[in-house]
């Protein structure tokens, strides 16, 4: 059976869907592999071989209730497979040694954390605190999501900017009660107080959105080639500028784009020219927001794109061939980009090194 074909059932099994052949076949494979007779290549392997059986250990003693509860749609399953293939499969695959000093070299790039800075309407800018979780507005004027203030003047300005840089993350309650999580790169303006007919905000980069239902008046998201119009749901918009479209995904409600709706479990792609409304990947879309990244098939220069705004590390290429190279995978977005890399470099497919403050890109021949 193929390993993609493997970690589908595996993960119908921890979603608690799969069938009694598949729990079967699960657990007869689980039993073939205590038998193997593995060929390590060093402590590197010992370790390998001893978290993955470990996992897969856990997971058939889990009982099904206390399995995650996830999207379980036929469409969502194939893709989200991936969670399981990078930890499962590919680990069972003899490797050769990876590049630990290159690697070691990468560990000055942490993680993004809570980070963002504000702007007010006078030009000024105040750096957010790290430790505090997100910013709201209370008696017009802006405070951290604890009611802690946020300088030690009164902050009032008729516009408000959070700007989240490369390696940040940040949270924005809007003046009506709607939430807004920014990730890394990415910059929301909004009004200190909206006005009585709309409510409207404008994003670059990528953002998830719950808003707060107001038929009186609707919510307004202005971004790079599109204008979304709502009265109370949940979505994310991708409007990062390396991508070739804007991408909004709902979750939940409709939403009206460029004129066009969207239902639940749609995502509309627009450009300068065009839009289509395409059936969407949720789990992919909004795994950001949740801890992870999950890639369904998506390019190498995508991912590293993905992998340079959170570790706010710049990559370059060897062979720009390299780019096009394709992969399906997730990744905990809290893992050293050392771990990252070295899932990355286990398809044995490309490898990476460190030079002048880059990380350089290589595929194998």
């Amino acid at each position: 059976m193929e390993q993609k074909n493997i970690a589908e059932i595996l993960l119908k099994y921890e979603l608690g869907i799969s069938s009694a052949a598949e729990n079967q076949l699960i657990e007869s494979w689980y039993e073939s592999q205590q038998a193997v007779e593995w060929e390590l290549d060093g402590a590197a392997q010992e370790d390998r071989k001893n978290a993955i059986l470990l996992q897969i250990q856990e997971q058939l003693d889990a009982k099904p209730a206390s399995r995650r509860p996830l999207y379980r749609r036929a469409a969502w399953i194939s893709a989200a497979a991936a969670v399981l293939l990078i930890a499962f499969a590919l680990l069972f695959i003899p490797r050769g040694q990876s590049h630990r000093d290159t690697l070691a070299a990468i560990d000055q790039f942490e993680p993004g954390r809570e980070k963002a800075i504000l702007k007010l309407e006078d030009g000024s800018s105040i750096a957010l605190n790290g430790g505090k979780s997100g910013v709201k507005i209370v008696n017009g004027t802006a405070v951290y999501l604890d009611g802690s203030p946020i300088s030690d003047m009164e902050l009032q300005s008729r516009e408000l900017t959070v700007e989240v840089p490369r390696g940040g993350q940040y949270q924005v309650n809007l003046p009506d009660g709607s939430k807004v999580w920014l990730n890394a790169a990415s910059t929301l303006s909004y009004p200190m107080q909206f006005s009585a007919a709309k409510r409207e905000v404008s994003l670059t980069g990528e953002a998830y959105f719950e808003v707060s239902k107001n038929p009186h008046k609707p919510f307004i998201v202005k971004s790079r080639n599109q204008e979304v119009q709502v009265l109370g749901t949940t979505f994310n918009i991708n409007s990062y500028d390396n991508h070739e479209f804007v991408e909004t995904t709902l979750l939940e409600g409709s939403v009206d784009v460029n004129q066009r709706l969207l239902v639940p479990g749609q995502r509309s792609l627009i450009s300068k020219t065009s839009i289509q409304i395409l059936p969407a990947n949720i789990e992919a879309a909004t795994a950001w927001k949740k801890g992870y990244f999950l890639f369904d098939n998506e390019r190498l220069d995508a991912i590293l794109a993905t992998l340079s705004r959170w570790y706010n590390v710049d990559f370059e290429y060897e062979d720009s061939a390299t780019k096009q190279l394709v992969f399906w995978g997730s990744i905990d977005k809290n893992q050293s980009l050392t771990k990252t890399l070295t899932f990355l470099e286990s398809t044995g497919q490309l490898n990476f090194n460190y030079r002048d403050g880059k990380i350089v890109v290589h595929k194998n021949k």
